[in-house]
């Protein structure tokens, strides 16, 4: 080490939030699935936090099993960094439950936590309309049609926040206790979103078989 050198580290802090985009090929099969699932039988917002009037459960999930997998396999590595753990992860997980959000003029997701280990949601329209409300809005928050994620507590030294505009493909994987909320915005028109949720299931191999002892 030179004389006078410093050397430092950051600590990793808070939960592992991760950003991507989908593919084409996913995104054309959300589509298909979240406009064939507008019937009122799916209708989902009495299991929903959100204060939005048109939400549904997706009619077939096995048409994103494929695509989900592959999103948190990348999660899982990312996840195996940001705990700087040297072994791969090996957890597998099963899709409780997916649904579309149609958001409209005003409506919103108050803050709020989801079930289970993992939850995601993508964007699949962000019309300019709630872009250009964004942009004009001076506000420090996500602003209108924005995602914000909260964690913890501390004075303004202290990172508690982060708030996102997405854009159309934009994908947020993220633990599901992590609260969050959507910001309404004010122009009359429909962002769509698909969000979902996922629980950790143990592999076949580490589920040891009970012995029952004799009884005499």
């Amino acid at each position: 080490m030179k004389k006078n050198e410093i050397h430092y580290q950051v600590l990793t802090w808070g939960p592992c939030v991760v950003k991507m985009k989908i593919t084409d090929a996913f995104y054309k099969v959300l589509c298909e699935e979240c406009e064939a699932s507008k019937t009122d039988d799916l209708l989902y917002q009495h299991r929903l936090a959100g204060i939005i009037q048109k939400e549904y459960q997706l009619r077939n999930m096995e048409k994103v099993e494929s695509f989900i997998s592959d999103i948190v396999r990348i999660y899982d590595s990312i996840w195996d960094k940001w705990r700087n753990k040297e072994t791969k992860s090996v957890n597998k997980y099963l899709i409780k439950a997916i649904w579309v959000n149609y958001q409209r003029q005003h409506e919103f997701n108050p803050p709020h936590d989801h079930s289970d280990e993992l939850s995601f949601v993508t964007y699949l329209k962000v019309p300019k309309e709630i872009k250009e409300e964004y942009n004009n809005y001076k506000g420090k928050s996500a602003g209108p049609g924005g995602i914000s994620f909260i964690y913890g507590e501390g004075n303004r030294q202290a990172i508690t926040y982060q708030s996102h505009f997405p854009e159309e493909k934009d994908l947020f994987i993220f633990p599901a206790w992590l609260k969050h909320y959507v910001a309404p915005f004010k122009s009359d028109v429909e962002r769509v979103s698909v969000s979902g949720n996922l629980a950790a299931s143990v592999p076949l191999a580490n589920i040891q078989p009970k012995v029952k002892k004799n009884e005499k």
